[in-house]
């Protein structure tokens, strides 16, 4: 008998509501993420939007934005001692580590109240 494969409860949520469609502009965007301290990538998300006051496909969409346009990088080159860089642009931040294959990925986006 073959296991099933595991569920992730925190996609399940974060998908709540949603339209096919932009679930699956969802899953797109959680490509680029990196789960960091949290279990999955959807429980990240779902904690950062919450705290954030960000609905959480929003709160992809405008990571997913900055992380194209990219801003000051701190520090300029390599990562920070935690693995990890900051890239900011006016009040808006993203920080990004590279996973185990070397690939960039995001681990949250914030805005800072000026």
């Amino acid at each position: 008998m073959q296991d099933e494969p595991t569920q992730d409860p925190f996609l399940e949520k974060l998908c709540q509501g949603y339209t096919k469609d932009e679930v699956t502009v969802i899953k797109q965007y959680l490509a680029d993420w990196d789960a960091s301290t949290y279990i999955s990538v959807s429980q990240s998300i779902l904690d950062h939007a919450s705290r954030k006051e960000f609905d959480p496909l929003k709160y992809l969409r405008k990571a997913d934005n900055f992380y194209k346009k990219r801003g000051v990088r701190v520090p300029k080159t390599g990562y920070r001692s935690d693995g990890s860089a900051v890239d900011r642009k006016g009040n808006e931040y993203l920080i990004v580590r590279s996973d185990k294959s070397g690939i960039e990925k995001i681990v949250t986006y914030g805005v800072n109240d000026e």
